[in-house]
């Protein structure tokens, strides 16, 4: 038998999800839904540069049991780019009224944030006080993107670059930023970061160095989870600051750290991840 390809993996798990959009600027906001009406749900928001797909390794694990939905965030993936010059409270103020469109009324759900999504997920959490059972926060740097170190060595890849000249310098920033053992930067990996780059506009980077996360972390009535790799570059050179922080918002909170695991927490270690995940959900029931 042939071995699925990539792209056919990435196929299979969309042809199995409900679509669903809400307004977004002058166009909408492109939601995924796994899973049945009646389970519990949980909403994952994608990282910077992304789409739905960085939780690719992670939806099939949690759609037997959960609701799974996932947006692409606004200017990113199949959606619409947000109004004017988008900031994280406008963002979230959008994601936020798709929930209310998505999730149904009074229903309550859990909220996972990855890297750029942690950023909003906090002042999602806000809009959504009443209906947020817990937020997990998933290689998220907290007190702000560092600006040294190997996350900020990317190199640019210029525009309309055939795919095969492309690929390598693709290759090489997903190793500098993502992961932590080159062999994770698989042909899925490649596949969907290099259709996740050529239909990014959110130039989510920007955004995320003026602002701190654990700011909107604070005040949530919610449980909170934190989730990193130790080998995680945006957070250089402190975990432990992030660790300190993470109990002076919340000091009951859940802080899990994936050994020699990059950025990338819910691909690189998906096994570990898809495991504890569940764990920490039930805990906010």
């Amino acid at each position: 038998m042939t071995e699925a390809s990539p792209q056919d993996a990435l196929d299979i798990l969309l042809a199995r999800c409900q679509e669903a959009r809400t307004p977004c600027g002058d166009g909408h906001l492109v939601w995924r839904i796994w899973g049945a009406p009646e389970q519990p749900a949980v909403v994952l928001l994608h990282g910077g540069f992304g789409a739905w797909n960085h939780w690719v390794r992670n939806i099939r694990a949690l759609e037997t049991n959960y609701r799974v939905i996932v947006p692409d965030l606004p200017g990113c993936g199949d959606s619409d780019d947000a109004p004017d010059r988008p900031d994280a409270k406008s963002l979230a103020e959008i994601l936020s009224a798709g929930l209310d469109l998505v999730v149904p009324e009074k229903a309550t759900f859990d909220l996972a944030g990855f890297s750029f999504g942690g950023l909003l997920a906090g002042p999602v959490a806000h809009h959504q006080t009443s209906r947020v059972r817990s937020l997990t926060i998933v290689g998220t740097p907290i007190l702000g993107l560092t600006t040294t170190g190997p996350a900020n060595a990317l190199v640019p890849v210029p525009p309309h670059l055939a795919p095969d000249e492309a690929a390598p310098i693709y290759r090489g920033n997903l190793e500098k930023l993502m992961v932590h053992n080159p062999d994770s930067v698989d042909e899925l990996a490649m596949t969907l970061h290099m259709q996740n780059m050529a239909k990014n506009r959110l130039r989510s980077r920007g955004i995320a160095r003026r602002t701190i996360a654990a700011d909107s972390l604070r005040g949530l009535t919610c449980r909170l989870n934190f989730v990193f790799g130790d080998k995680d570059p945006t957070l250089d050179p402190d975990l432990n600051g992030i660790r300190a922080a993470a109990a002076v918002i919340q000091p009951e909170a859940p802080f899990h750290v994936f050994r020699e695991t990059g950025h990338w927490v819910q691909y690189e270690a998906a096994d570990a991840f898809n495991t504890l995940l569940p764990n920490l959900l039930s805990a906010s029931v």
